[in-house]
């Protein structure tokens, strides 16, 4: 294995991940749990719990009569989902920088740390990203609103993925957006809060949209 993953279905998961973001796999593709099994050294147990994870991160359908085939990113897609993010992950981080914990504060602190350090990979990026964003709101895990958002940046997690492959210098800028809400989190300052997550979802769909046209646009060529 190339990378210090967990589990082999990690493992699976995250080669798979990559391969589609990358382009080896492009939309309409359909991947057979056999070969897979067989390309990666691995049982089909895994492939198949990877197949269920790619399709709840919507980078595959799967289908009883035609198999697992993978689907296409579109900015229609990313724009859908961060709008309902901005409208509901703003309100949610204004209640929770109220209530959220020293530690949890420092949990954040620490996926921010991994972010800005040597280098991520894409996917480990987006992943240390989803989790700054969960240990602030942890606080408020026991809501409905929890729940959605959660849900919500699931599904932005291949397309932030996406981004960091086509254009790596986001990360920089994603970063420092990220010690500005930690500053405002520390504070407890709600509506700073709520505009700056704001602001923060806002920016990173518009790089994301640009990124999703431009990878569109080089596979088609």
């Amino acid at each position: 294995m190339g990378k210090p993953y967990r589990t082999i279905q990690e493992y699976v998961l995250g080669t798979l991940r990559a391969e589609i973001l990358q382009g080896i796999y492009t939309a309409g593709t359909r991947l057979r749990q056999e070969e897979v099994a067989r390309r990666l050294g691995v049982s089909t147990t895994p492939v198949r719990e990877a197949f269920r994870d790619l399709r709840a991160e919507g980078l595959v359908a799967i289908d009883p009569n035609k198999g697992v085939e993978v689907r296409g990113l579109t900015a229609d897609d990313v724009s859908e989902i961060y709008e309902l993010r901005m409208m509901l992950e703003p309100v949610l981080a204004a209640r929770a920088c109220l209530r959220v914990s020293t530690a949890q504060l420092d949990a954040a602190q620490a996926s921010h740390d991994a972010m800005s350090g040597a280098a991520p990979s894409p996917e480990q990026w987006a992943l240390l990203n989803e989790e700054f964003h969960q240990h602030m709101m942890q606080c408020e895990a026991h809501t409905r609103l929890f729940e959605v958002v959660r849900g919500l940046s699931l599904l932005a997690r291949p397309y932030v993925a996406l981004s960091m492959y086509v254009q790596p210098d986001i990360m920089a800028s994603n970063n420092d957006e990220h010690a500005q809400l930690l500053r405002a989190w520390r504070t407890r300052a709600a509506a700073t809060v709520h505009e700056q997550t704001r602001v923060h979802l806002l920016n990173t769909r518009n790089a994301i949209v640009a990124c999703v046209d431009r990878s569109a646009c080089a596979l088609a060529a």
